[in-house]
């Protein structure tokens, strides 16, 4: 190359890096120096000076993404993310923010130097405040994810996935799922149906979950345009089962009123807070909690699937419909595709309850 091209025509201001010809026979003889903690650095080479360039002024723009030194635990999070999100269910996205939020004291901190104590004590401090081994886990995956990323784009050498090193609390034993008996049940539907009491619309919810059987994240997540009223069924796009997805669940003909009072609400989302958006499931816990208070019930959105499968199981329904309504995946459904026929078994079988 002669001396008028390797001439830099690049005039770059102080504090900005450095672009410089490297003699010999090189395929890439461009190279970009920076100042990095007090020490000249060089921090990539390339073809061309117009690359050089380029990559230099993205670098001052965004240093973190072009020295893996410098990256943070929080912007591997949304690089990773941003490569997961398109495989994974809009659910477990989800979980995976709410993960991110629980370990806030790492989101700013370099990820090539945080330590084993670092993460451990995200999990502890977890620990105290009362979040169990579920969260504890999320989070703990969160960080395999996030070192499992940074391995696999050279960001950290391979030895250096510390996140196999971090314990989390042991399960508690699960209680026993129990169903709702028919006095409990009875005591919700008089919250329900008394429309000057505060708690009317959310007993409301857990009747139409026991005469529908879906899964609390699937139940929240009903667009309105997936409800067909005079059908009598809905249909569930969001699951955390393949089974689950695009399945038609039929309305009983005990909770039709309840389904159409949520429909004249605003909101995209069959279930809405008082501005027509979108509740969350801590949301729906809360005011879950707060009915089976007041209805002296002891039970969790999940034993409502419960009690429509042990109701359903009770009287006898046809297995497939059992199956179809609550998502199971089964050998019968091959195409997801629901026939009027198919509907009327539905529907035969949860107006059984």
């Amino acid at each position: 190359m002669s001396k008028t091209k390797r001439k830099r025509r690049f005039k770059l201001p102080n504090g900005f890096g450095s672009i410089v010809f490297l003699t010999g026979n090189r395929r890439e003889p461009w190279a970009v120096r920076k100042t990095i903690e007090g020490k000249q650095l060089y921090i990539g080479f390339f073809a061309t000076e117009e690359e050089a360039f380029t990559f230099l002024v993205n670098y001052n723009k965004d240093p973190s993404i072009y020295a893996p030194a410098l990256i943070t635990f929080g912007e591997v999070y949304r690089l990773e993310m941003q490569e997961r999100r398109p495989k994974i269910a809009t659910v477990t996205a989800k979980n995976y923010e709410v993960a991110f939020k629980q370990c806030s004291e790492l989101h700013n901190k370099k990820l090539a130097t945080l330590k084993v104590a670092d993460l451990q004590s995200t999990i502890e401090r977890l620990s105290k405040q009362g979040i169990g081994h579920p969260s504890q886990k999320k989070v703990r995956q969160l960080f395999h994810n996030i070192y499992k990323y940074a391995i696999k784009y050279q960001l950290l050498h391979p030895t250096a996935d510390i996140s196999r090193f971090v314990d989390i609390d042991k399960p508690v034993k699960k209680k026993k799922k129990q169903p709702f008996n028919t006095r409990q049940l009875n005591r919700v539907k008089a919250i329900a149906d008394n429309h000057e009491h505060p708690l009317a619309p959310w007993a409301t919810l857990v009747i139409m979950m026991c005469y529908s059987g879906p899964r609390p994240s699937e139940f929240i997540s009903i667009a309105k345009a997936d409800v067909k009223l005079r059908q009598r069924y809905f249909i569930i796009r969001e699951s955390k089962t393949e089974a689950g997805k695009n399945r038609a669940v039929p309305i009983s003909k005990k909770t039709l009123p309840y389904f159409e009072y949520w429909m004249k609400l605003p909101g995209k989302t069959l279930i809405t807070d008082s501005n027509g958006n979108k509740i969350t499931y801590h949301k729906l816990l809360r005011s879950f909690d707060k009915v089976m208070k007041e209805a002296r019930c002891k039970h969790k959105p999940h034993e409502c699937r419960h009690t429509c499968a042990t109701w359903l199981d009770n009287k006898n329904a046809n297995k497939l419909a059992i199956k179809r309504i609550l998502g199971h995946a089964t050998q019968d459904i091959t195409d997801g595709v629901y026939t009027h026929k198919d509907l009327r078994q539905l529907k035969k079988a949860i107006d059984l309850l």
